[in-house]
């Protein structure tokens, strides 16, 4: 692998804001292979494909998978899981994963220093249909600072937009994207946040016959309307529990949100470099223990968007068929790796009416097995009204009105 200098992070600022608004995407420039790397796999909410997701990630919910269950909901068929418009496009900025090098200066990050993502934030604003067309357009970038962090002394943060539609012209949601881009992986590696826990977490017997005995407590409230008027701030969502993480885990995310693998480009700055083979992989680092722990990890780890898919069950749970889930943001507090089991919890802390839409803000948190924080943010969820009858959704909005002019 050739030599090449890593900018330091005010260098890389000063070139990423110089391109604020620059890059946008959508299914034309994919299709054309830029940027690379980039995911792009769902076109059509089938049956088949709604289910397919809903498996992928564990939601067993039969609204998004018994299509005669679906028949007798407000709905009349099956509707996606709220996450599954990230199997359409990722919402993350494309160019955020990229490296830049001598020949290549599109992308946020250099060789030897690394990308992750720390958090995004939702806005749905519609279902996904059963046979919806989706469709999708994007900036790449809005916004980068350089922040404080514990992982690496410090990092600059990226923010880029998503905006999803449907055939009708209907935008169904918009989504904030953040990714951490390390200074270099010598850096990360220095700081030694990890090092402790280099070896998985072996369990007790004890420690499993529970973990077993939570997931079946977990409570799905199903076709039994959860109205606004029976809840009350304070209230818990309950959890649920995801664990222990492996790679069959990383995997069946892959295959219901679909990223592009063997065939991958490896040539050039597409992949990351495994110095072992002297050649560049397809996600290494969420795969492979050795190369997780080259780039600061305490092993290989799963997908910021994989946990967010996951977390998003505890939401759909609670607020049965009939609910929506209209706001949620995540930040991604650490890494989950090998062997990790996390309980999801959330609570209720406002309660309101909102231009006729009955809503409950939420306070959501994870925890692994070790008691450490590994996802943290809010969630805004619009229930079913006794008074007002079935769930009001919010206004249409464009990425014009979050980002005006792009």
């Amino acid at each position: 692998m050739a030599d090449f200098k890593v900018p330091s992070l005010e260098e890389r600022l000063a070139y990423v804001l110089s391109r604020r608004g620059i890059q946008k995407f959508d299914k034309f420039t994919m299709a054309k292979g830029l940027p690379r790397g980039s995911i792009v796999y769902t076109d059509l909410a089938s049956a088949d494909n709604i289910r397919r997701y809903s498996n992928g990630i564990g939601d067993f919910n039969p609204r998004y998978r018994d299509a005669e269950y679906a028949k007798n909901t407000k709905y009349g068929r099956l509707i996606a899981q709220p996450t599954f418009l990230s199997s359409s496009a990722h919402h993350l900025d494309p160019l955020a994963h990229e490296e830049v090098s001598d020949e290549h200066m599109g992308g946020y990050h250099t060789a030897g220093a690394r990308a992750f993502n720390s958090g995004n934030e939702w806005e749905y604003l519609l279902p996904v249909y059963e046979d919806d067309r989706l469709d999708f357009n994007g900036v790449g970038l809005i916004d980068a600072k350089i922040v404080k962090s514990r992982f690496a002394g410090q990092m600059m943060v990226t923010t880029s937009i998503c905006q999803y539609r449907n055939h009708k012209g209907q935008v169904l949601a918009l989504a904030k994207g953040f990714v951490h881009h390390s200074p270099s992986d010598e850096e990360s590696k220095s700081k030694g946040k990890y090092e402790e826990f280099a070896k998985p977490y072996r369990y007790t017997d004890e420690e499993i016959a529970k973990i077993e005995a939570d997931k079946l407590k977990e409570e799905m409230r199903g076709n039994k309307p959860r109205y606004w008027e029976d809840v009350s701030e304070g209230d818990s969502l309950g959890y649920i529990v995801v664990g222990p993480w492996n790679i069959n885990s990383f995997f069946a995310w892959v295959s219901a949100a679909g990223v592009k693998g063997i065939r991958f480009p490896l040539g050039g700055d597409g992949g990351i470099y495994d110095p072992r083979i002297n050649a560049r992989t397809t996600l290494g680092p969420h795969a492979d223990y050795e190369l997780g722990r080259a780039v600061g990890v305490q092993g290989n780890y799963d997908l910021g968007v994989e946990r967010e898919c996951l977390v998003s069950i505890l939401f759909t749970n609670w607020m049965g068929d009939d609910g929506f889930l209209w706001k949620y943001s995540i930040q991604f507090r650490g890494f989950v790796v090998h062997g990790d089991t996390c309980y999801y919890r959330g609570k209720i802390t406002k309660k309101y009416i909102d231009d006729g839409k009955y809503c409950v803000d939420i306070d959501h948190w994870g925890d692994n097995q070790r008691g450490d924080r590994v996802t943290q943010g809010k969630a805004t969820i619009i229930l079913p009204s006794k008074v007002a009858g079935e769930v009001k959704y919010p206004a249409q909005k464009s990425i014009e009105d979050v980002f005006p002019g792009k």
